[in-house]
C-alpha cells in the first residue's frame, strides 16, 4: 500500500516523533511504500519526504498547526491507500493521537475563547465528532475513555495500542556493568542518591516539582536529562533552585540517547517524574524496565503499571508535594535494589514492545476492531 504518514515536525525527537519513524520504518519493512509529509526540519530517514511549509509561516503554534493539517488532507486526498495524521488532521483516514484531550468540558470559561483553544478544538472536533469517520489510534485507555466520554460518535473508530518501548531502549544488564564509572564520571559519592529527571517541557513534567523537594534531600543530587543548562527553558527552574539553595545539585545533560541515556538511568537510583500531563509516559516505563525505580503522578496513563510491576510509587490524587518527596526518599533508600529487580523481571514481558506492530496492524487493516473493553 502507499500510505502517507503526516506530522507537523520531526526535530527535536520527542515521542511522538519517535512513533512516527519507528512506524514508518515497520510499514516499510512489510513492503509499503510509505512517504513522510512535514512542515518544518527533517532528520535524514530512507523514506520519501514531503515538505508542505506554506510560503508565508503563520505567527502562533496553533494557526501553524491548522495551516499543516489543512495542506497534509488536501496534498495526499485521493493519491494513498492510507493517509495517517500524528495530529488532528480533519479529512485524514486515520489519526495517531499521543496528546491528552484538549476540548474537555471543563475547560475553563476564558480558555475557550482564546484562538488557541478555538482552533486546536475545531482540529480535534473535526476527527472525533459527528459526521467524522477518521479512526484514531491511541496509546492509552484513560486517554481514549476522555475522548469518548466527549466524543460519544467516535466508540466505535477508537482502538488504543499497547505501549511501545523500542527494544533497543531495554538492556538493563548495563545498570550493573556501567553504574559505578557513570557515578563517578558524575562526580557521585556513594553516599549521595541521584535523581533523574528527564524531558523537554519543565512545566508539563514537573521539573520544578523535583527541584522543591531537594531541601528536603539534603544528600541528594538532580540530574536533568534533556535540556542543557543555557537552554532558555532552564532559566526559571535554575533560578528557583538557586532560591532554595540547591542550585549546586543540580546537573544538567543535555539531551541523552543512545549510550548517554543508559548511563543516567545506570547512575541513578531514582527516575522523579510528577508529570502534570502525560498521556501514556514511556519514559516510566523505559526506566523500570532497566532497573530503574521511578515514583510518577496518577495523571500518567503508564502509572498504573509501575504499581502491577512493584518497581516505584505513585502520587495518586491532588499532587501533594509532601508526599512526592517521601516516595522519592523511599524509593530511592533502602529497598531500591529490590525495587529495580522487580523492574527488570517486569521487562521481560514481550506486550511492552509490541505497540508500534499493533499501530501497523491497524494501518493495515480493512475493518476496524471492536473498541477496547474499559470504554
Amino acid at each position: 500500500m502507499r500510505i502517507a504518514l503526516g506530522i507537523h515536525r520531526l526535530q527535536p525527537r520527542g515521542g511522538l516523533e519517535d512513533n512516527c519513524l519507528r512506524i514508518a520504518a515497520e510499514l516499510d519493512r512489510r513492503g509499503h511504500e510509505a512517504t513522510l509529509f512535514v512542515a518544518g526540519a527533517c532528520p535524514d530517514v530512507k523514506f520519501p519526504v514531503v515538505s508542505i511549509a506554506p510560503r508565508r509561516k503563520p505567527s502562533s503554534n496553533h494557526a501553524r498547526a491548522a495551516a499543516f493539517a489543512t495542506a497534509f488532507v488536501n496534498a495526499t486526498n485521493g493519491r494513498f491507500d492510507r493517509t495517517v495524521a500524528f495530529q488532528p488532521a480533519p479529512g485524514a483516514e486515520i489519526l495517531f493521537l499521543a496528546d491528552a484531550l484538549r476540548n474537555r468540558a471543563d475547560a475553563p470559561f476564558l480558555k475557550r475563547l482564546t484562538p488557541r483553544f478555538r482552533t486546536f478544538a475545531r482540529l480535534e472536533q473535526g476527527c472525533f465528532d459527528t459526521p467524522a469517520k477518521t479512526r484514531i489510534i491511541g496509546v492509552a485507555l484513560s486517554q481514549m475513555r476522555a475522548a469518548v466520554e466527549r466524543y460519544p460518535s467516535s466508540r466505535e473508530r477508537v482502538a488504543v495500542i499497547p505501549p511501545a518501548i523500542a527494544e533497543t531502549r531495554r538492556r538493563p544488564e548495563l545498570r550493573d556493568q556501567l553504574r559505578p564509572a557513570a557515578r563517578a564520571e558524575l562526580g557521585l559519592a556513594p553516599d549521595e542518591p541521584a535523581w533523574l529527571w528527564l524531558g523537554l517541557q519543565p512545566e508539563i513534567k514537573g521539573l520544578d516539582r523535583v527541584i522543591e523537594a531537594l531541601p528536603d534531600h539534603p544528600r541528594a543530587r538532580l540530574l536533568v536529562g534533556g535540556l542543557g543548562s543555557g537552554d532558555h527553558k532552564m532559566r526559571k527552574p535554575l533560578a528557583r533552585a538557586a532560591q532554595l539553595g540547591v542550585g549546586d545539585r543540580i546537573r544538567c545533560m543535555g539531551y541523552i540517547s543512545g549510550d548517554r541515556f543508559f548511563k543516567a538511568v545506570a547512575a541513578a537510583d531514582v527516575l522523579a517524574h510528577p508529570a502534570r500531563v502525560e498521556v501514556a509516559g514511556a519514559v516510566i516505563l523505559e526506566a523500570i524496565v532497566n532497573g530503574l525505580p521511578v515514583v510518577t503522578t496518577d495523571i500518567c496513563g503508564f502509572s498504573g503499571r509501575i504499581l502491577e510491576a512493584g518497581a516505584g510509587k505513585v502520587v495518586t490524587g491532588p499532587f501533594a508535594a509532601d508526599t512526592f518527596s517521601r516516595f522519592l526518599g523511599d524509593v530511592g533508600g533502602a529497598g531500591n535494589e529490590d525495587l529495580s529487580r522487580r523492574g527488570i523481571a517486569y521487562g521481560a514481558n514481550p506486550e511492552l514492545y509490541s505497540g508500534v506492530d499493533v499501530a501497523c496492524d491497524l494501518i493495515e487493516a480493512e475493518h476496524w476492531p471492536a473498541p477496547p473493553e474499559g470504554l
